[in-house]
């Protein structure tokens, strides 16, 4: 291995010496681009892709020095020989960020795992569930298991707030699809204090995105409140809290009305007549979408979901 190192160091000082004259690659004025984001301003935001300002027309003239080279050299020998002295042990630095989904096992939650994971994110499901009952309820509702997901057992109700913000650290986003279904008993603290914790220990652990599932305004304001009342009163506090902790601008509610389909051997509730059941991928399109910052807003519906 010696050897091998030393025939690569001697070539490369000697590529390099030989280049000084017209190198341009490794000038030391080279113009680094700036980035800017564009986005439009309405209720929901479509932000475009990172754009660069920075004028490359013209070639960075050769300012390189031969104590540059020769330190520049030994950089990339180094580089070049330590995948042989310290073999890879995790990928996860390889990651576009870290991604926490709070109750990442249930239905909505499932698919946006498997959707982040698609897109080369690390993320982390979090339930009151233990990990290994977690990764069966995945199984179960996608038809395969997320062996790359890490799964925590942490219950959002309960837990001080200081360890939800420990298990947000270093997350570039946080999605909630915590709630608890029409009907169920403590329907309101359920879905409103549970996600208004979350998102405190989120904006106290420095997450700079926040994407919430809440409920249609629809069906929020129509007959069901008269049934439901506790259940959209619940929705309505975390929707407003997370506005209250991240604005508008670093958060994204999405508010279906009927999401077609379900857990397996779970029955729910069916939906007024003549609403639509929106599909459950498109939710967790979007949902993934807030995460990774191309939406902010509100989407309002199931029509606006997935016209998306």
């Amino acid at each position: 291995l010696t050897s091998i190192t030393m025939k690569i160091a001697c070539f490369l000082l000697a590529a390099t010496l030989a280049a000084i004259p017209q190198c341009s690659a490794f000038s030391t004025n080279s113009v680094l681009p700036t980035r800017r984001h564009v986005s439009a301003s309405s209720s929901l935001q479509l932000k475009t892709d990172e754009q660069y300002d920075g004028d490359d027309r013209h070639s960075p003239k050769c300012e390189l020095s031969r104590r540059t080279a020769l330190s520049t050299t030994f950089a990339i020998i180094a580089t070049t020989a330590s995948p042989f002295l310290h073999p890879i042990v995790s990928n996860a630095q390889d990651s576009k960020g870290k991604v926490v989904v709070y109750g990442g096992s249930g239905y909505v939650g499932a698919h946006a795992c498997s959707l982040l994971t698609q897109q080369g994110y690390a993320v982390t499901s979090i339930s009151r569930s233990s990990p290994e009952t977690q990764l069966a309820r995945t199984k179960s509702i996608l038809g395969t298991s997320l062996s790359n997901v890490d799964y925590i057992s942490l219950d959002a109700g309960k837990a001080s707030l200081d360890d939800l913000s420990a298990s947000m650290k270093d997350a570039t986003a946080v999605i909630s699809c915590v709630g608890l279904s029409p009907g169920s008993q403590n329907q309101k603290d359920g879905n409103g204090l549970v996600n208004s914790r979350i998102a405190q220990a989120a904006k106290a652990a420095g997450v700079p995105k926040i994407v919430y599932i809440g409920v249609s305004s629809t069906l929020a304001n129509g007959p069901a409140k008269f049934l439901l009342g506790d259940y959209f009163a619940g929705k309505a506090t975390a929707e407003k809290s997370v506005t209250s902790e991240f604005g508008g601008k670093n958060s994204l509610i999405i508010k279906p009305a009927i999401i077609a389909g379900g857990p397996p051997g779970e029955i729910r509730p069916p939906g007024p007549p003549g609403v639509k059941a929106v599909d459950v991928t498109a939710v967790a399109r979007a949902a993934v979408s807030g995460a990774v910052g191309d939406l902010i807003g509100v989407i309002d519906g199931n029509e606006a979901i997935e016209a998306l």
